[in-house]
């Protein structure tokens, strides 16, 4: 037993229970809509929206003209129109229910061009964190175990000392990523005795080399969480051979919290991922108009969140696109994302117009041993360029490369070949496989 572990968790119960257990009851909710049927939960659900609507119509100007329970007569609204409303959205502080203080700003990273500062609640951040607890438990991690979380960590995320104690966070930079850093991640990793390390799916291709180079061994690790980009197949495959452990994928943004992530065990590919139904109304909206998707049909996920009463979350259209599948086994009765397509923008097209899956590019270029990185852009309607890296100037395979893209592009497709150094990193610290420069211009 992690005695150190055991200690903080009991100690934190504690505190919460000393303020009259907010994130324990929040924590009960959460673990009772998650693990029992739709039907169960849903008059919890839906009067927890019915309430956030009522709420947003008396409290912001946006939406004092819109009354009623039916979410349909509010607008989807863009992280765009949310910025460009916020004045008449925000709630001032006295008139918060519950609120302890000034409230919390939470700020995205602007990987995309587009920052928001979006306030939240105290109800707000104490359900967020519940809901985090529970969905860590959901995949095998108690909360207060020993966690290395790798980000881009600056004077605004960095998260203070007393913070890094209480919670037993390790942060590690990951702004440069030579060899040498690397070896230092591997060896804290190992000094920390790190049962979970959480961060961007494409770090780990670069940590797994290290560690199968250096033969690095990490026996008290079980879990890694990838999030922020799509998780490939062979890259889960070779991270949970290099690390021996189970690896995950999360979808999770900045504004809201954790939104869905998969279950353990994980499948070779082709894993579906468990919205939490618990703090969202989800729906699956259609490309280009706000009508809900047919299962099997790819769509724009858009949240409304129930607890974000410092700054109302409706109809959020976040960007990211997913194929929406019917219930399984383990949904309880509740659909499932069958793909994350990642953003809308960095959607690729056939020279038809058909919407290409993310992780086929990647399924289709692991077959190379000669690329040791990659990046596909979509320029135009039928340009096309492949950046690589190659471990070597041998360019043999490129004709065989350029053959099979075409073959799923289309056999117009103009596609060229540009040999680089470096796949950028983006300012976030996340390395962008596949892009739409086309669609962005």
């Amino acid at each position: 037993m992690d005695f150190r572990a055991f200690y903080l968790r009991n100690n934190f119960w504690f505190h919460d229970w000393l303020k009259g257990s907010p994130i324990r009851k929040s924590y009960k909710e959460v673990e009772f809509i998650l693990t029992h049927s739709k039907e169960e939960g849903w008059p919890i659900r839906s009067q927890k929206l019915r309430h956030i609507l009522d709420y947003a119509s008396e409290h912001c100007e946006f939406y004092k003209d819109l009354k009623g329970h039916n979410i349909e007569d509010f607008p989807v609204m863009t992280k765009t129109s949310l910025i460009e409303n916020h004045d008449k959205i925000v709630v001032p502080e006295k008139d918060i229910p519950g609120q302890e203080g000034p409230v919390f700003i939470q700020r995205t990273s602007g990987s995309t061009g587009n920052p928001l500062a979006m306030p939240q609640d105290t109800g707000k951040r104490q359900r967020r964190i519940a809901e985090i607890k529970f969905l860590s438990y959901l995949l095998g991690y108690n909360s207060h175990e020993k966690m290395v979380h790798l980000r881009t960590w600056n004077s605004i995320t960095q998260k203070p000392s007393t913070m890094k104690r209480r919670d037993n966070i390790v942060p590690f930079d990951i702004k440069r990523l030579g060899d040498d850093d690397l070896v230092e991640l591997c060896q804290l990793i190992q000094k920390e005795k790190a049962v979970y390390v959480r961060g961007y799916a494409s770090t780990f291709d670069k940590i797994n080399k290290i560690v199968n180079r250096h033969h690095f061994k990490f026996p008290h690790l079980k879990l890694i969480v990838c999030t922020s980009e799509a998780l490939e197949d062979d890259l889960r495959k070779a991270t949970r051979e290099a690390m021996k452990c189970e690896v995950v994928s999360q979808y999770a943004d900045e504004e809201c919290g954790v939104l869905a992530q998969e279950r353990i065990p994980t499948k070779e590919k082709d894993n579906v991922m468990y919205f939490n139904w618990s703090g969202y109304y989800i729906e699956i909206l259609k490309l280009n108009e706000d009508k809900p998707v047919e299962y099997g049909e790819l769509g724009r996920i858009v949240l409304t969140d129930f607890h974000n009463h410092a700054f109302p979350v409706i109809r959020y259209d976040t960007g990211d696109t997913c194929v929406l599948l019917p219930p399984d086994e383990y949904s309880n009765g509740y659909p499932v994302m069958g793909k994350l397509y990642g953003r809308r923008f960095d959607l690729t097209y056939t020279t038809n117009g058909t919407p290409i899956y993310p992780l086929a590019y990647g399924r289709l270029l692991k077959n190379y041993d000669t690329i040791q990185q990659w990046q596909f852009v979509q320029e135009g309607e039928k340009k096309y360029c492949l950046n690589l890296v190659l471990r070597n100037m041998d360019q043999k395979e490129v004709p065989d490369m350029l053959l099979n893209i075409r073959e799923l592009l289309g056999d117009d497709a103009d596609i060229s070949i540009n040999l680089v150094d470096e796949i950028p990193l983006m300012r976030s610290g996340k390395r962008k496989p596949v892009k739409n420069d086309w669609l962005t211009k």
